[in-house]
């Protein structure tokens, strides 16, 4: 209760209110300095220190001003928020969208690097994986161009806030992070004041977000520029770390070229120029003109090796786009899964789905596994005793929890991500269902075959002829005329991109010995192949079709011959 001691007496009212009266001694209360004493108890031992120093000196100013910031501090968090509401325009980036990764990229290269900062987040590896030189150099003997990477880390910009300005106008770039296993499209995590964690916050002056707008863009076009000679391929992560619950990994490899692809070049023409013409805005237009589902997908088909993944890659580098690859065979993907990692997906993408024969898709949903016969004693020995069973051989076998409708639904459904183009690949494409490859669904099927001997030579040249003629040993016309009778002894449509592949690498550049061991390669290989078909038909050879055939949207066949490196 005040009293008369201050002088004055305070109305009913003051007391209510204030805990001292108006015209008390000082303009700080006593109270207040008081509460900052007990706050910051140091100041109590240094004061009594420097009394024992020199008798009368104290704090009382110094705990004056504390505690005039006590007070304030509310106040002004509260005016610092109006001011950003009021005056500013923001958007906010979940961490697992592309464009926050876009963003990242320009900071890391525009901001970070060329600042003096005490905080920063390293990735180790940069932008490339261990292999990086290597790819540095294929793509030097491609005749490619090649961004000059960190050989150590890639620094990025760290959880917190930095300003900085492009041109005339200043950006806040804030970054917040939590560790959550269940971040994501679906449900993000907000910390005490509504923001979302695991996300990148751009802010900047005016009632406008079109400066933002062409600051996004900017960094797309830094990705852009940065990129050449690199494709992001994202992985499927199920059963793996997914922070932002996506379901994608990725990792920065070297452009594969067209060129090092060895197939019917009437096909390879067809393909990329439906890939292009796809992607450009005269399609773009017709597919709004005509309101049809902005979406293109191909079938490739045919043995392993003949270089189906291996093209989608190099389709992917050519259109300057990213790659995704799906792998339903694993077991790990179930349907609400696969739509997620779709959704997820950006407009502009390849997405390849592999062997989407070998993964066990029906119209049924079934169990997640499925047992193996029960084992049993090979005849001759005695039966076990009574309560004695024997161990399983093999643990269970897990059945793919994608269901055709499922996929179907993440495929084209109304909720699919629009303008990627989707590669399906296939060993078996008779066993597909039908309302997978229909029309609308997939527009070419394309055949990849054995080896031509038109693709067989120019893997002579690609393999054999470029280091031999670096070397100043051989001439280019020589070369053609080993890879002539290479040509020869190869017999047509009969072995795969993939062997000629791995024999002519054995001879690391030497076409007279690729000459030499040419024939007894070609007598051991058959040989070989002859005893595994006779394993898997019973010992029965098979009829062998020799003629390969490309299926085009346009019903038209050509013959196709594939080879990757």
């Amino acid at each position: 209760m005040a009293n008369s001691k201050h002088g004055g007496n305070p109305t009913s009212t003051e007391v209510t209110i204030y805990r001292e009266p108006l015209d008390s001694p000082g303009v700080v209360p006593v109270h207040l300095k008081r509460a900052a004493t007990s706050e910051y108890p140091l100041l109590e031992i240094f004061q009594r220190f420097l009394v024992r120093l020199q008798p009368g000196s104290d704090l009382d100013k110094v705990l004056a001003v504390i505690a005039l910031y006590k007070a304030a501090a509310p106040a002004w968090k509260h005016l610092k928020q109006f001011f950003w509401w009021a005056c500013t325009s923001q958007i906010t980036i979940p961490e697992y969208d592309p464009v926050a990764r876009e963003v990242l990229g320009w900071m890391s290269a525009n901001v970070i690097s060329h600042s003096t900062t005490t905080n920063a987040m390293l990735m180790t590896g940069g932008l490339m994986d261990p292999n990086e030189n290597y790819y540095r150099q294929m793509m030097m003997n491609r005749g490619g161009q090649v961004v000059q990477q960190s050989d150590e880390a890639q620094i990025l910009p760290p959880i917190g806030k930095r300003i900085f300005w492009v041109g005339f106008r200043p950006f806040m770039f804030s970054r917040s992070g939590i560790s959550s296993s269940r971040g994501g499209p679906a449900s993000n995590v907000l910390d005490k004041e509504g923001q979302v964690q695991n996300a990148v916050i751009l802010t900047t002056i005016g009632w406008n977000l079109r400066p933002l707008q062409t600051f996004i863009k900017e960094c797309h076009d830094h990705k852009i520029r940065t990129r050449t000679g690199t494709t992001t391929v994202y992985f499927s992560t199920a059963g793996g770390p997914d922070p932002y619950g996506t379901g994608w990994s990725s990792v920065i490899k070297a452009v594969r070229k067209l060129d090092t692809i060895d197939m019917d070049p009437e096909v390879k023409a067809d393909l990329i120029r439906d890939a292009e013409y796809y992607y450009s805005q005269e399609s773009r237009q017709f597919f709004a003109d005509c309101g049809i589902p902005y979406r293109r997908g191909y079938l490739f088909y045919g043995p392993p090796g003949t270089g189906k993944t291996s093209f989608s890659a190099a389709l992917a580098g050519h259109l300057n786009c990213d790659i995704y690859m799906i792998n339903l065979a694993t077991g790990d993907i179930s349907d609400g899964r696969l739509h997620r990692m779709f959704l997820a997906l950006p407009r502009k993408c390849v997405v390849v789905i592999e062997d989407i024969d070998s993964a066990g898709i029906g119209r049924e949903q079934g169990p997640s596994s499925a047992p193996h016969p029960a084992p049993t004693l090979p005849e001759g020995l005695p039966p076990l005793p009574p309560g004695m069973t024997l161990a399983p051989t093999q643990p269970p076998r897990k059945r793919n929890l994608v269901t055709l409708s499922g996929l179907l639904n993440a495929i084209d459904g109304n909720a699919s991500q629009e303008g990627r183009l989707l590669i399906m690949t296939s060993n078996n494409p008779d066993v597909l269902d039908a309302a997978l490859t229909r029309p609308g669904r997939v527009d070419k099927k394309v055949h990849f075959g054995n080896m031509s001997p038109r693709a067989a030579h120019d893997i002579f040249m690609r393999l054999i002829g470029r280091s031999a003629v670096a070397s100043g040993t051989y001439t280019i016309p020589q070369i053609e005329e080993y890879a002539t009778k290479f040509t020869e002894k190869i017999p047509a449509d009969t072995f795969t991109p993939a062997q000629i592949q791995n024999f002519l690498q054995a001879c690391r550049g030497d076409p007279e010995k690729a000459l030499r061991d040419a024939d007894a390669w070609v007598t051991e290989s058959l040989s070989k192949d002859i005893e595994n078909d006779d394993d898997k038909n019973g010992g029965e050879a098979p009829v062998v079709d020799s003629q390969a055939t490309t299926v085009l949207g346009d019903g038209s066949d050509s013959s196709s011959f594939v080879s990757e490196v």
